[in-house]
């Protein structure tokens, strides 16, 4: 067998065990954060289909890190949307700053901040994430603006990399950035992201 044909077969395998991993997908019962500060905490029971929507995202393996990122970004937004069939966080509103907001399911970034760890832990544990590891949750102070996030560390190289949703709507990809950039508030871009995607 040559080289590309040893090539061929590894990745077909990969890809194969990816599927596998991700059709044996089971019941999830997450947590859920919501109403500013954890106020309220609802606990979903996703069925093994709308997990396995989720973890889809993560097959076949990011050949990258930075693919394994993207693949990230996409997972927490779906997660999202599925969540929110669950619980009226399909409401959240991104920036929101009212702590009595005129219906239920607003998230502020404490509320995201644990939800993102926990999807994390999650997508850790059952080994979708293969090159990161969850870290502390990410907290900044620059006057009156403080703020928390999820935050990963790329195993190869030790770099944190921090993953906020607060700024965008339910279900839209939350924004990553490396973790020094995002505690650089002297760059007001990183107080008040963009939309992104």
């Amino acid at each position: 067998m040559n080289f590309f044909s040893k090539l061929l077969v590894t990745a077909g395998l990969v890809a194969v065990l990816g599927f596998t991993q991700a059709a044996q997908a089971r019941v999830q019962i997450i947590d859920v954060c919501y109403d500013f500060s954890c106020k309220t905490l609802q606990q979903v029971v996703l069925s093994a289909e709308e997990w396995r929507s989720v973890i889809g995202w993560f097959y076949p393996a990011a050949p990258t890190a930075a693919e394994e990122r993207e693949r990230l970004r996409q997972a927490v937004g779906w997660l999202e949307v599925v969540i929110g069939r669950h619980t009226p966080t399909h409401r959240d509103k991104g920036l929101n700053l009212e702590k009595n907001p005129e219906f239920p399911g607003q998230l502020d970034c404490i509320d995201e901040s644990l939800n993102i760890t926990q999807y994390m832990n999650l997508f850790q544990e059952q080994g979708h994430m293969r090159r990161h590891r969850v870290v502390d949750r990410a907290y900044r102070k620059a006057g009156f603006d403080a703020h928390w996030a999820g935050q990963i560390e790329e195993i190869e190289t030790g770099e944190r990399f921090v993953i906020d949703s607060w700024f965008q709507d339910n279900g839209m990809l939350p924004y990553i950035s490396p973790s020094t950039d995002w505690f650089d508030v002297t760059d007001l871009r990183i107080l008040s992201f963009g939309i992104q995607d």
